[in-house]
């Protein structure tokens, strides 16, 4: 469970629905312009960009995603659509690393909010920290986008879950 807002002692799951998780964000988008910018966090804006790659996938694509583990193979299908589009050079082309990092987030959301685990800035970019190890899932989400990397979501989301095992 996480912090909703340092004025109430509300939380929130990240396998809340996405309609909550969408108010929860703007609630804190309205805090922050008003003034409590210490809710800004790294955690703040990776929801945010998972929001942004669910609305992207359902605006885009037609694809409803939410936060549940049978979204992860919905999400590889994403990515193939992305990544056929990105190699054709016909979809997202000046945008390629935004969707990438927006998809990133969107897989670590579905991690946290399934398997457990906290965001985690290293030196290698944003990652998932799950029982101590980390999972780069920007790296993947890149790799998987740009080269169509043999190792799809499904696979990659189950690595990260055995860790937790």
């Amino acid at each position: 469970m996480k912090r909703l807002d340092m004025e109430s002692g509300r939380t929130f799951s990240y396998a809340a629905d996405i309609s909550v998780l969408e108010e929860y964000y703007e609630k804190q988008y309205e805090l922050i312009k008003a003034g409590n910018t210490d809710l800004a966090t790294l955690e703040l804006v990776m929801l945010g960009n998972a929001l942004d790659f669910i609305h992207l996938a359902d605006t885009s694509f037609g694809i409803k995603l939410d936060g549940s583990e049978n979204s992860v193979a919905v999400f590889d299908e994403v990515l193939d659509a992305l990544n056929r589009g990105i190699l054709q050079k016909n979809l997202f082309s000046e945008k390629n690393d935004d969707i990438a990092n927006k998809a990133a987030a969107y897989l670590g959301f579905l991690v946290i909010a399934n398997i457990g685990g906290e965001w985690e800035d290293t030196e290698n970019g944003t990652a998932v920290s799950v029982n101590g190890r980390t999972a780069y899932v920007g790296e993947f989400v890149a790799k998987r986008l740009m080269s169509g990397s043999e190792l799809n979501a499904v696979s990659y989301y189950q690595s990260i879950k055995l860790v937790k095992q």
